[in-house]
C-alpha cells in the first residue's frame, strides 16, 4: 500500500505525493518539493535506492526531483536515485528540467523509460488526458506491491484509462475535485461510477484534493476513504493520562482468553520489569507495546494499533523503532498457531504473515498460555524452555506462576 506525504492539489500546501518501501528501495510516485521536505525527515539515507516515477511534469508533481538528486549526491554519500519517465517524449522533458533548468549533472541520476526497466513493483505506464499544452504526456501508473494490483492515476480529467485494470480485490488511488474543471475528474459527476467500483470490491483512495472538507461530506457513508497520510512514528512511556485508551484498545483488539487483567498489567509497572511503550503516529496517539523483561530477553505480551491507524504502515515502523529500542537483546512475541480449523485461519496467518516481513523470523517453539497454543517469532537468537520460564516467573510471582499454565511444550 501507498503512504502520502500530502494529498493536495496544485494550489495546496501540501502537494500530492506517495511512496512505499520495497526491499530496502524507496520508490516515490511524484516528488513535489513538499514532498521532498517531507521526505528528508524519514532519513532516506537508510535505503539502497530511491526510483521517482513521474506522472507529468507539472512543478506540483516533479519540482522536487532536482532537490532530491543532489540531496542524494552531496548529502547522502552518492545514494543511487532513478528517476522513470512514463514514455520518452516525457524524459526528453524531465532530461531538460533536470540537467539544463535544475543544474544536475548525468553522473548524478540515472533517467530512464518505464519500458527498461525491470522491477516486480512496475506493471505499466498508463497514458491518460489532463491539460492540452501536455497532450500525450499524461500517465498514471499500474503497480504490484505486496501482491496487490495498485491502480494510481496521477492528475486526469477521466476515469475510463483505468478501468480496465480494475478487478475485485485492487486498489484504485485516484485524484477527485470538487470544483468543476476540465482537467481533473468532478467528483458530483464521477461518484457513482467510484461506488460501483467499491461494490464490485475495489479500494478506493482519494488524492489531489481541492476542498477535502467537502469531498469528505459528499463520500460520507460510502466505502471511499482518503489517501492515508505518512505520520513519523515514536515509542514514549506510558503516561498516566494515556491509560484509559490503552485499556480501550486492549479491550477491543484481544479477546477474553489471551487478555490479563489491565490492572495487573498497570500493577506490574512497577513490580517487575517491564516496559509499557505508546505509540505515537504524529501528534496522535496510535496504540502501544506491552514488554516483559530478563536479563537479556524482551517478550512483547501486548501490541495494538488503533484500527483507524491500521494498514498505513505504522505498525511497520513501531516494530522497527522497537527492535532499536531492544537493540542487544532478543525480542520476541507469540502468534496463535495455524490451525486451519480455527474460525480466524486467515486472519492467523496475515499476523504471521506481517512479523515474518517485519523481521521476526520462526523460532520453531510452540508455548501454551492459558488455554491458547502458539508459535514463538523473534530476533536476536533462539529462546529456551528454561529462558521463557524464569522471564515468566519474574513477572507473575509464585501464585499465578503455578495456577496459570505458561510453558514452551516439547516438539512432537
Amino acid at each position: 500500500m501507498l503512504l502520502f506525504t500530502g494529498r493536495g492539489s496544485a494550489f495546496a500546501d501540501e502537494h500530492n505525493s506517495a511512496f512505499f518501501v520495497h526491499e530496502n528501495e524507496l520508490v516515490l510516485l511524484d516528488c513535489p518539493v513538499s514532498a521532498f521536505q517531507k521526505l528528508k525527515k524519514i532519513k532516506p539515507e537508510q535505503f539502497r535506492h530511491i526510483y521517482i516515477l513521474i506522472t507529468h511534469t507539472h512543478g506540483d508533481h516533479c519540482g522536487g526531483t532536482g532537490s532530491m538528486i543532489q540531496y542524494a549526491w552531496f548529502a547522502l554519500n552518492h545514494l543511487p536515485v532513478t528517476v522513470i519517465a512514463p514514455s520518452e517524449r516525457v524524459r526528453k522533458d524531465l532530461h531538460l528540467l533536470l540537467t539544463r533548468i535544475e543544474g544536475c549533472m548525468p553522473e548524478w541520476f540515472t533517467l530512464t523509460t518505464a519500458d527498461k526497466i525491470q522491477k516486480s513493483w512496475l506493471v505499466r505506464p498508463i497514458p491518460t488526458v489532463h491539460v492540452q499544452p501536455l497532450n500525450g504526456k499524461c500517465f498514471g501508473w499500474q503497480l504490484c506491491i505486496d501482491g496487490r494490483n495498485i491502480i494510481y492515476t496521477g492528475d486526469t480529467a477521466m476515469l475510463e484509462p483505468y478501468l480496465p485494470y480494475l478487478h475485485s480485490g485492487d486498489v484504485l488511488y485516484t485524484e477527485a475535485a470538487f470544483y468543476r474543471s476540465e482537467v481533473h475528474l468532478y467528483l458530483p459527476e464521477v461518484l457513482p461510477e467510484l461506488i460501483r467500483l467499491t461494490e464490485n470490491g475495489v479500494q478506493i483512495y482519494f488524492m489531489h484534493l481541492d476542498n477535502e472538507a467537502e469531498i469528505l461530506k459528499l463520500i460520507q457513508g460510502t466505502k471511499i476513504q482518503t489517501a492515508p497520510l505518512y505520520r513519523p512514528v515514536r515509542l514514549v512511556r506510558m503516561q498516566k493520562k494515556e491509560i484509559p485508551n490503552a485499556e480501550r484498545l486492549y479491550r477491543q483488539a484481544f479477546p477474553p482468553e489471551e487478555r490479563a487483567p489491565f490492572r495487573l498489567l498497570c500493577a506490574k509497572q512497577y513490580l517487575a520489569d517491564t516496559d509499557f511503550l505508546s505509540i505515537y503516529a504524529g501528534t496522535q496517539w496510535a496504540g502501544f507495546f506491552y514488554l516483559v523483561n530478563y536479563q537479556n530477553l524482551s517478550y512483547i505480551f501486548y501490541f495494538a494499533v488503533l484500527p483507524e491507524f491500521r494498514g498505513m504502515g505504522i505498525g511497520s515502523r513501531a516494530l522497527q523503532k522497537l527492535q532499536k529500542f531492544c537493540q542487544g537483546r532478543k525480542l520476541f512475541l507469540a502468534v496463535e498457531e495455524l490451525d486451519s480449523s480455527a474460525l480466524n485461519y486467515q486472519e492467523r496467518i496475515s499476523r504471521k504473515n506481517f512479523y515474518l516481513k517485519n523481521g521476526f523470523p520462526e523460532l520453531h517453539r510452540r508455548v501454551q498460555e492459558g488455554s491458547v497454543i502458539y508459535e514463538l517469532l523473534g530476533t536476536g537468537g533462539d529462546v529456551t524452555p528454561e529462558e521463557y520460564q524464569k522471564l515468566i516467573r519474574s513477572f507473575t510471582g509464585k501464585f499465578l506462576y503455578r495456577s496459570i499454565p505458561m510453558r514452551i511444550l516439547e516438539e512432537e
